[in-house]
């Protein structure tokens, strides 16, 4: 038998195998509470699911995302599955990832809304019933990443924000408190590969169903043509982190974690006008600084007390804080400046916001550098205190961070808009989309339920 061949009759053999064993979308075993039925025995020592929500600009990585994990592939100890969405009808597909072969498996149609979490819901059930491990990796890849108003969307092939669909982030946790079975078997690393979802709000919403969370503060710059300004790629690094797993699959999720944030490299990234004409140097340029850190969210508890306490102490003393509280505020690091700053400005504006700093969205600032700056401005012994407490409490959960030298990016950002205008405003409103308007209400999360941040807001801001 020639080498062709056996190739095409190992292939066969492969999906007879595959399509008699697993167990499709529209019938999965649950348990009483809703969570999987998992079988007794695990077979293999990890389980990564990809899900590439790329009905947007993200749809042309695709196939470069593919040829990565095909490069890599699984083996008797690393599953690699992957839910794929592009720009164009009919074309999502779900696979198997095997060493230079993607096997097609059963998904119930050919055109997804990655942004219904129905299909967020049936992919990781599917996944993780057919492909049961003693550790879950979940990766989710989009773009039009919103922090704490979402983190994966679908654009009905317009790329357009107009027809943008954005899951939210109770959705989010939602489905995951469904596969988990209300965290009893909590997944034990979530990996968000699109902009600004590295905020204490997200990682709240998911932390009692999730273990580790590795997330970006700063804007991705993820695309392999997106290099930062010394010619470097600004891409996670698939290719590193996930051969040094299927190479050394007895990694714990906290060294899987550590290692995907290790292996990024941070730069700058200066973008042009209109994206094709460079800015004098009197142009009030935005410089981006990427990022990445891993978060233990088993102890995020303790820091989220802190952050309730520094919020509560700066409501009891907020007439005589207000300036420096103000002042911390102006000297911190901001994230999501590719977005504009006010929902009602034109939206031609947009363009201009990719470099244009008066109208850049500012609205989620670095937690510890917010703390750091209040210690240093005031002189109330218990705001002190509080943020000295935050500051300690952050470097306990963020257990690996890279930004470049001259960032003051610490692992996680919160939101604390400047301006009244700002508070609880989609970052899409004003696009045209009619679905945002109105967005979930950040009242509406687990952070401003544990925590009294969003009073702070509410009575800085004067709402």
């Amino acid at each position: 038998m020639n080498k062709r061949n056996k190739f095409y009759v190992t292939c066969l053999l492969a999906l007879v195998i595959i399509s008699t064993t697993i167990v499709s979308a529209n019938n999965l075993p649950e348990t009483d509470s809703g969570g999987i039925l998992h079988t007794n025995s695990f077979q293999a020592k990890w389980t990564v699911m990809i899900y590439f929500a790329g009905d947007h600009h993200r749809g042309k990585e695709i196939e470069y995302t593919q040829n990565i994990l095909t490069n890599i592939g699984s083996n008797n100890d690393v599953n690699i599955i992957g839910l794929f969405d592009g720009k164009t009808e009919g074309d999502t597909h779900y696979y198997f990832i095997e060493k230079d072969l993607m096997i097609p498996l059963s998904w119930y149609e050919t055109e997804s809304n990655m942004a219904e979490p129905s299909n967020f819901e049936k992919f990781l059930k599917l996944s993780m019933y057919n492909y049961p491990a003693e550790h879950y990796a979940l990766f989710t890849l989009s773009a039009w990443g919103s922090g704490w108003q979402g983190v994966f969307s679908d654009t009905s092939g317009t790329g357009n924000s107009k027809t943008l669909d954005l899951i939210t982030m109770p959705e989010i946790s939602t489905v995951l408190a469904e596969v988990t079975d209300n965290g009893t078997n909590k997944i034990d690393l979530y990996a968000i590969d699109v902009c600004i979802p590295g905020m204490i709000e997200v990682a709240c919403q998911i932390s009692s169903y999730v273990k580790y969370m590795v997330a970006n503060e700063e804007h991705g710059f993820g695309s392999p043509d997106e290099l930062s300004d010394d010619g470097e790629p600004l891409e996670w690094n698939y290719s590193a982190f996930l051969k040094h797993l299927h190479d050394n699959p007895d990694t714990t999720p906290e060294e899987f974690a550590i290692d995907i944030v290790d292996t990024y490299q941070p730069g700058t990234h200066t973008p042009k006008i209109f994206g094709i004409i460079p800015a004098p140097k009197w142009y009030p340029l935005v410089v981006y600084h990427t990022d990445l850190s891993a978060t233990d969210l088993t102890k995020l508890n303790n820091l989220e007390t802190a952050v309730d306490n520094l919020a509560d102490t700066m409501i009891e003393n907020l007439d005589q804080l207000k300036k420096d509280i103000k002042q911390a505020r102006s000297q911190t690091r901001e994230y999501g400046k590719l977005y504009r700053r006010f929902y009602f400005l034109p939206a031609f504006i947009i363009s201009i916001a990719l470099a244009y700093e008066p109208f850049a969205y500012d609205c989620y600032i670095d937690l510890y550098n917010f703390a750091e700056n209040l210690l240093r401005t005031t002189s109330n012994n218990d705001i002190k205190d509080a943020c000295q407490q935050v500051m300690d409490e952050t470097n306990t959960t963020v257990i690996a961070n890279e930004a470049c030298i001259d960032d003051h990016s610490n692992g996680l950002s919160i939101y604390f808009p400047e301006y009244k205008c700002q508070y609880d405003q989609s970052i899409w409103r004003g696009m045209g989309n009619p679905n945002f308007k109105k967005i979930s209400s950040y009242e509406e999360l687990f952070f401003a339920e544990k925590t009294c941040w969003d009073e702070f807001l509410r009575e800085y801001l004067n709402i």
